[in-house]
């Protein structure tokens, strides 16, 4: 919870937009989400997480499924202007 805090008091509403515009994410969807607003790296983001750089890739290539972003769009980009 103290993750989500600091990310609402940095970026408020951010969370409530995302949740209001994709209800379907899951929790580990939400965090990707949000550390990749953040612009972490995907290697900073894997031992974060303390996962693998592939299953970071993995997440990342769910994610865009899950936003139904096409192959043209690039996802950090899209998070970052969201």
């Amino acid at each position: 919870l103290s993750f989500k805090q600091y990310f609402d008091k940095a970026y408020p509403n951010f969370i409530f937009r995302m949740r209001g515009a994709y209800p379907a994410l899951t929790e580990s969807e939400e965090r990707l989400f949000m550390l990749i607003k953040l612009n972490i790296k995907t290697k900073e983001v894997a031992s974060i997480l303390g996962i693998s750089d592939d299953s970071v890739k993995k997440s990342r290539s769910r994610l865009r499924k899950r936003l139904a972003l096409s192959e043209d769009i690039d996802l950090n980009t899209f998070i970052s202007m969201f």
